[in-house]
């Protein structure tokens, strides 16, 4: 298969809305009609998951996990928190091989993962995962996952927050990302891709909740006045305007009443 023919399915794969994927890898399967494909349309999927996108995917009836290259482990990936290790089939798009286990952590990271996990409670509505991990070739280095999903095709909408954060203890940094997507799609396409990245000094394990939750708090704050700076101005350009009198016109039977109705009127008659 041509390079070429493979950046396009890499594009195409980063270029989807959230909750897209398997209509994506239906589509593509069925274009490219054969069993290599197959092959590099998961690959291309795992890669992207693993390093842009982390997935949320569903571990018990009520537990969710998350894929990155962060939490794997040889072959698997794990969760912290439930101290499960899984695999994930990128080609049928599904959770397999689900075993008790995971990676021993610091217990200053395992109090971490329940404080996430009361925060994610506290802030996401639907769909969410936290997790916290350690750098598996340098003990001061935490990274923190917060992943939530809201797919509701019923209401012909989805949308994924994702926050990245990577926790120095030595120095007392914090950088990281907040990526949201956002797409609408009855009668019509609007997607909304936006970020923000983090840099935050003075922040230690046991301050970092607080800072996330300040962090993601001035995001949101900014997102909404972004929001409305947009329908208050830029939109609003768009409409047809009101006449300078500010009162609509009355186009039924008072047609009349205005210059060019009461000609068009007159020479009716």
């Amino acid at each position: 298969m041509s390079e070429s023919l493979q950046s396009i399915i890499g594009s195409m794969i980063e270029d989807a809305p959230p909750g897209n994927s398997i209509n994506l890898q239906k589509d593509l399967k069925t274009i490219l009609n054969n069993d290599n494909s197959r092959k590099l349309i998961a690959d291309k999927l795992k890669q992207y998951h693993l390093n842009k996108d982390y997935k949320l995917v569903k571990l018990t009836d009520t537990d969710f996990g998350i894929i990155s290259k962060y939490n794997q482990s040889g072959l698997k990936y794990y969760d912290p928190a439930l101290k499960l290790k899984f695999d994930y089939d990128f080609d049928n798009l599904k959770v397999i091989d689900v075993e008790q286990g995971g990676v021993k952590c610091s217990e200053e990271v395992e109090q971490l993962n329940e404080r996430i996990r009361d925060y994610a409670l506290q802030h996401y509505p639907t769909f969410y995962k936290g997790i916290a991990v350690e750098d598996g070739d340098n003990e001061n280095i935490v990274y923190v996952i917060i992943v939530d999903e809201n797919l509701n095709d019923g209401n012909f909408y989805n949308g994924k927050w994702q926050s990245f954060y990577q926790l120095n203890k030595l120095t007392g940094e914090l950088s990281g990302e907040i990526i949201v997507k956002v797409h609408y799609y009855e009668d019509g396409n609007v997607i909304l891709n936006t970020g923000s990245h983090v840099k935050e000094s003075g922040v230690g394990i046991n301050n970092i909740i607080d800072v996330i939750g300040k962090v993601e708090d001035e995001f949101e704050v900014k997102l909404v006045k972004k929001f409305s700076k947009l329908n208050d101005d830029e939109f609003k350009n768009l409409r047809r305007q009101l006449p300078i009198n500010r009162s609509k016109v009355q186009w039924g039977k008072a047609i009349g009443n205005y210059t060019v109705g009461k000609e068009a009127a007159e020479g009716a008659n």
